[in-house]
């Protein structure tokens, strides 16, 4: 179940306001602070310096899972809650005129998904190579969490009346965790209580530099960028993996008693070089934004490292290798004019998965050459209305994101050669995201009128 599939579908998360319900599709005529990100070039149409000062999406994630341990059981789960976007601001240096410049702290990633079974009381046992079992009980849990928080600086200047270029500089603080547990109680009809435990838990952490290089065209009325995105440069990083397996009840020599606790491993991090390109494209009062954009592969390598480990672990260098495909994405947006005060935004875009090969829990602890991927194609759809006041913007709106996905194993738990324990056979994935958000412009004439010093 690769829960990092978020790092393979580049257009998974959009930051901004009116860009958020633009899906992105914002690379030639992002007009509010999410062009740090999409393209630090058009820094210079903001004309005042002014502040995002909220940039909050409510999440509701809903996740199915059919035939879950081959018993018919589908697992069905809901969360909801509130996660930051963007803050973002700009400002000037007095010393530098020509020259526009902005922060951001932007969620480039943030996942935590949990998957739990209960099987409650059973009649028989999920793995084979036990006899005589009259009842059992399994308890499973995976959890897989991603944190990519960004801190950026960006820089614009505008070389003529009708180009400009712009850097932004991006430090970023990653980390992954998976953790799984999985128990099984079972009693013998002789009343010998048989008990199992797996527990299974990684780290990784790096600290790294992004780099987000773009320009940007302006002819009559039509707008143009191009926005390339450098692979992240890593200064800092660590990883760890643990690894517990007892069995008893049955006594010596079947009973065992596994521990492996690794720290420091040697780890990577990869990301693919990706060019955009988008367009803004008026239409009488109302505007179209159209965007592409191509990243490329990233070659097979290892994640986090590990040396020799005893084969009954079931662990091996295969589950943390990490590979990518090309992939090239589009999108489109509207812009539609309703009153000088209201415009509704409107847009789509496609997400294909890129990831070959990601470390996730499930194939940590998967014993079949198969991978579990948890997402796969998107499709992204976006609408709501932007309001214009003489003090701001106040932006409102959802976004609909939907996956589907199979896989055809999962864990034999234990390595035990009879009916191995199948996770799911299908999974599907829906995303709503409800915003909010605010834009002031910092107008220092209007400050002038009040009584400060």
């Amino acid at each position: 179940m690769s829960i990092t599939a978020q790092e393979g579908n580049y257009r998974y998360e959009s930051y901004g306001n009116q860009s958020v319900l633009l899906n992105g599709n914002v690379t030639g005529s992002a007009e509010d602070l999410g062009l740090t990100y999409y393209n630090p070039a058009r820094l210079v149409f903001i004309e005042e310096p002014s502040i995002v000062i909220a940039g909050k999406a409510f999440q509701l994630i809903n996740y199915n899972l059919e035939d879950l341990f081959q018993s018919d059981v589908d697992l069905k789960e809901s969360n909801f809650n509130g996660i930051p976007s963007i803050i973002s601001g700009t400002f000037k240096i007095k010393s530098l005129p020509n020259h526009q410049f902005a922060y951001s702290f932007i969620s480039r990633y943030r996942s935590d998904i949990n998957v739990d079974y209960n099987s409650g009381e059973r009649e028989d046992l999920p793995i084979g190579g036990l006899e005589d079992v009259s009842r059992s009980f399994t308890d499973v849990s995976f959890r897989n969490r991603i944190r990519d928080e960004w801190y950026g600086l960006s820089w614009a200047h505008k070389l003529n009346e009708n180009f400009s270029v712009g850097v932004s500089l991006f430090g970023s603080i990653y980390e992954l965790n998976g953790l799984g547990v999985i128990a099984i109680s079972a009693e013998q009809e002789t009343g010998n209580v048989l008990t199992y435990l797996s527990r299974n838990s990684f780290d990784q952490k790096t600290y790294g530099l992004n780099t987000r290089i773009g320009a940007a065209w302006q002819i009559d009325k039509i707008s143009m960028g191009v926005n390339i995105s450098l692979p992240v440069l890593i200064f800092k990083k660590r990883a760890s993996l643990k690894s517990e397996e007892f069995f008893s009840g049955q006594g010596a020599p079947d009973d065992f008693f596994r521990v492996i606790d690794l720290e420091d491993l040697e780890s990577q991090r990869k990301t693919a070089t990706s060019i955009s390109y988008g367009l803004g494209l008026p239409i009488g009062k109302s505007k179209l934004h159209i965007s592409a954009d191509y990243s490329f592969a990233v070659p097979e390598y290892i994640r986090i490292s590990l040396p020799d480990i005893p084969e009954e672990f079931g662990i091996s260098q295969e589950s943390f290798k990490e590979e990518y495909r090309d992939v090239f994405n589009f999108g489109a947006g509207a812009d539609i004019y309703v009153s000088p005060s209201i415009r509704f935004l409107v847009s789509f875009s496609s997400d294909y998965y890129a990831a070959i090969d990601s470390p996730n829990l499930f194939d940590v602890v998967n014993q079949s050459s198969s991978n579990i991927n948890f997402f796969g194609d998107f499709w992204h759809y976006g609408f709501g209305p932007d309001f214009s006041f003489k003090w701001g913007n106040v932006t409102l709106g959802a976004t609909y994101s939907r996956s589907t996905n199979k896989i055809s194993k999962a864990p034999d738990i234990p390595d035990m050669e009879d009916e191995p324990l199948s996770v799911t056979t299908a999974i599907g994935f829906e995303r709503w995201r409800f915003i909010i958000g605010l834009e002031i412009p910092l107008i220092s004439k209007k400050l002038k009128g009040l009584p400060l010093k």
